[in-house]
């Protein structure tokens, strides 16, 4: 292996989880500050570097918004590694739209991390196996 590409492949592995933050809250709410700030910390707390943030004021029951179009568009660009969130009702009302799209992340090399650890990436791949048994899909 030549030099360059060496050093390319140990600089890819050597830095830190970069790590994207995403806040949603439905109505105006005076915690979401303090929840944007327990997602900062535990990212520091974990040697993460903070890439973006999106913090907004929408429904969870469509996953058609502006602040997953954010998230989706940062992970088509490859600028993340890590998607912070306090749980997944974040993401989404919808159990299984939510883990479709955290299977979507997974493809593109982007882990969940709920800071309640209720959902990851391994997770959802197997309640999507389930879904898929109890409506006699194929495996």
């Amino acid at each position: 292996m030549d030099e360059p590409r060496k050093v390319a492949i140990y600089m890819r592995f050597a830095r830190a989880p970069r790590a994207w933050i995403y806040c949603r809250t439905a109505e105006p709410n005076a915690f979401a500050p303090r929840r944007q700030q327990e997602l900062t910390a535990f990212a520091k707390d974990n040697h993460y570097e903070i890439v973006g943030c999106t913090s907004k004021q929408e429904t969870g029951t469509t996953m058609i918004r502006s602040g997953l179009a954010e998230i989706t568009n940062a992970a088509l660009r490859g600028e993340m590694d890590i998607l912070l969130v306090l749980n997944a009702s974040k993401l989404g009302q919808d159990i299984w739209n939510t883990l479709e799209y955290v299977g979507w992340l997974g493809k593109h090399n982007v882990e969940v991390v709920c800071l309640n650890g209720e959902l990851s990436n391994w997770e959802e791949g197997r309640f999507l196996r389930t879904k898929q048994a109890m409506q006699g899909e194929a495996i």
